[in-house]
């Protein structure tokens, strides 16, 4: 099976858990950061998986435009979403849902929410201020690895069953 994971980062959090995601599939996995200048060759792969940061409660212009341009080919695929983001106190469905086109979300085989870091060093100046509302978190903001390890394993079972006996119909 192979795999594409194409994502998008601000400062390299989702590019870290992209990594990470692609270290722990068992497939042939190519990773591709998404530009929306770029034309990409999605029928080569199986599944594909899409990821972004949330910022000030958006996803990247570029993940969702990937996802509304590339939308008739992923449906013919077996799709993953993720997010990261740096609030952990953020309910993960509303996020999701926030993202993603609708007709992806009832498509996919997982959906998941990685967590989220401060990388300070790679923040402008905006940023940085807009950060400080980060600084109230009840939380610190972390990369969660297990969760990353439980999607891989979902789009690895998930994939296989729907390989076996059709595709997977969503309620």
């Amino acid at each position: 099976m192979k795999t594409l994971i194409a994502y998008s980062t601000t400062l390299g959090c989702t590019e870290q858990c992209a990594s990470k995601l692609k270290d722990d599939l068992l497939d042939d996995v190519d990773m591709v950061r998404i530009s929306r200048r770029r034309k990409y060759n999605l029928q080569q792969y199986d599944t594909i998986i899409v990821g972004g940061s949330i910022h000030e409660g958006m996803i990247q212009r570029a993940v969702y435009k990937f996802c509304e341009t590339s939308l008739e080919i992923l449906l013919q695929k077996q799709v993953g979403l993720f997010v990261c983001c740096m609030d952990p106190d953020v309910d993960e469905h509303a996020l999701i849902n926030q993202a993603f086109p609708d007709e992806l979300i009832k498509h996919a085989l997982a959906s998941g929410f990685f967590g989220g870091e401060l990388n300070i060093k790679k923040m402008n100046l905006l940023q940085k201020i807009m950060t400080r509302k980060a600084a109230r978190l009840q939380k610190e903001p972390d990369i969660d690895f297990q969760k990353i390890l439980e999607f891989a394993s979902k789009i690895q079972n998930l994939g296989s069953v729907s390989r076996m006996n059709g595709p997977i119909v969503h309620m």
